[in-house]
Order: C-alpha cells, then structure tokens, then sequence
C-alpha cells in the first residue's frame, strides 16, 4: 500500500479545528486556545463549530461540513487539522467528499472515534497517513499530567517526526497478553463500532498483512461479542498479522457514579470493573483465542480513555503482544 504522509508541524504551525461530526456544548474553548498558543501554536475554527444541526446529532450539513473538511485541507494557511470531537456524523460525508483534494494537500488529520470512518476512508481513496489522537474536547482534560502526556505524545509522532514505541504510560494500567508473539505490518483500524460499519466496503483499507487495532466506549458486552463475530465472519481478522485492543470505557456509568460520595469507591469497583470492564475484556479474550488467533494485546491507553497514546494509521509498525506497537518508519514527512 503506497502511504502519503503529511507534512511535520513546525514552531509557529496553525492548527485548524473543524467540526465533521458531533457539536461541543456549553463548553469554554478559550483554555484549549491558551493551552495551545502556549506551545507556539496559531489556533483557528471552522464556522461550523457554533453550529447545531436539527436533529443535535452532529453541527450542520453533509455539503457544509464536507466544504469546511476541503477548505481546510486545500488551505495554504492551515498545517494540521484536528476533529472537535467524535460523536455521530462523519458517515454522511464520505461518498461525497473529493478524495483528490485530500490527495493533493496531505495534512495532519487527527481524530477518533466517529472520525475513525474518515481515517480509514482517506487511507483507501487517497493514501493518507492520519492520526488516532486527542481532538478538542480532550483539551478541557483537568488533570496536567494527563492533559500533558496526550498532547506531547501527539507531538512527538507529528512534529518531532519520532519512532516511537506505543506502550501505556507508567501511571496507567499495564496492557495485557493474550496469544503470544510478534507481527509486523500496516496499523489499520481505530473505533470497533465505525469499523463494523464500513467493512467490506470501498471506504475499508484491506486489512491483508495489517496491525488491527480497535477500540470503542459505552458498548456492553453482548454488543462487542456481536460487533467483533460479524467482523470474523466477514474476513477481516483472515490475512492480519496481528492485533491489539484499546480500552473500553463506559462514561455513562462513571458519570453516574461520580454522583455517589466518594466513600462508595466499593460500590464503583463492583460496578464498572466486575459486572462491565471485566466481562468485556472476557469477550475479546475469548474470541481472540478461539476465532482470530494472533499475536495480541488488550487495554492500550487510548482514545476513548483518559490516557490518549497517539496511534498512527496507515504506517509499518511490529507488535509485541508482551504490550506494545514499535512504529517502523515515521508517520510525517
């Protein structure tokens, strides 16, 4: 597969934010401005932003949105583009975007989950490398260290131009083992669910000799049995050489258990981790050793989670499954 990588960001390079899928909400965007320009960046938006579509799922239109997505990438002023955040909507552009624009002004494209349909589009019709990482929203992220870690992680893949090696951070969860081994190839994937919408579509990169990678939030268990038996049925775990798991967080039940008085940390542990984290890590084990068997690891720090370790879409990389993606050649240019 032929890859096109973007551009390095530079000292002085102008971010643009745009808005192809859900809206932010009574939310202060002036702290992740400040954040950014403190790091020598120029920040600018996309009209749409402020925008509410009439069904509150995503901004404004499918011909509005697909412009913004275009001018941004065709604009000289712009060096990066990062989602404001995931949600619901990007489905709707994707038979009617001109992937040649894309092709002929690669840029940064950042983003996760609902933007997984967009990565994995632009890797299929116009070679893009693009970048599974934090968007907008994960700026209002309130603890330094964190906040800190997502965004030098970003910065080393896109603007240092390094070869890093994709493990979880010291101060989060190790990755767990599930079939043991390395595998090399092309790391393909991003959110479980917008993957199961596109497979074995014209928009899916073929998955032969790929690094799957896949993660998703609010999905029960049942679900993400149902999610990822379709996507064996289907073919694409037959030709990948490996595969490894993010994590799986369930922000509707830790926002209602932020509710309780912290006392009830009992409570939360039987909770989220018996009766939600654990069974579905249950699933994806028992499907990863019974129906895909590849080298893989589970609970990488990313995405969905508050720890936001960038992953490269569309580069040569190795899996280790003891825990980790060793990139193989540089993501920019």
């Amino acid at each position: 597969m032929y890859e096109l990588e973007p551009a390095a960001l530079r000292p002085g390079s102008t971010i643009k934010f745009i808005a192809p899928s859900s809206l932010l909400r009574d939310v202060e965007i002036s702290t992740g401005i400040r954040f950014l320009q403190k790091q020598g960046f120029k920040v600018v938006f996309s009209p749409s932003i402020t925008h509410a579509s009439p069904t509150s799922f995503f901004t404004t239109g499918d011909y509005l949105r697909k412009q913004e997505l275009e001018n941004a990438f065709k604009s000289d002023d712009v060096d990066a583009i990062i989602a404001l955040r995931g949600g619901a909507g990007a489905i709707d552009l994707l038979s009617i975007i001109d992937y040649d624009v894309i092709k002929d002004h690669p840029k940064i494209f950042v983003g996760y989950s609902d933007l997984t349909l967009l990565q994995l589009a632009f890797l299929k019709k116009a070679h893009l490398v693009s970048f599974q990482g934090p968007m907008f929203i994960d700026l209002l992220e309130k603890d330094n260290s964190i906040l800190t870690y997502n965004w030098d992680t970003l910065l080393k893949v896109v603007k240092d131009g390094e070869m890093l090696e994709l493990k979880n951070p010291a101060e989060t969860k190790w990755a767990k083992t599930v079939i043991e081994g390395k595998a090399k190839g092309t790391i393909i994937g991003g959110n479980m669910s917008m993957v199961s919408l596109i497979a074995n579509t014209e928009f899916m990169p073929s998955t032969q000799n790929a690094l799957l990678f896949l993660e998703d939030s609010d999905v029960p268990s049942w679900m993400v049995d149902n999610i990822l038996t379709s996507l064996v049925i289907r073919g694409i775990f037959n030709e990948a050489s490996g595969v490894f798991f993010g994590e799986f967080p369930h922000e509707a039940i830790d926002r209602m258990m932020s509710a309780f008085n912290p006392t009830s940390y009992l409570l939360e542990d039987l909770s989220v981790d018996a009766f939600v984290t654990s069974s579905i890590s249950d699933v994806i084990i028992d499907i990863l050793t019974k129906k895909i068997k590849k080298p893989s690891f589970i609970d990488f720090s990313c995405c969905h989670g508050r720890y936001i370790t960038t992953v490269p879409i569309g580069i040569q990389a190795e899996l280790d499954a003891e825990s980790s993606v060793k990139m193989l050649e540089k993501a920019v240019d």
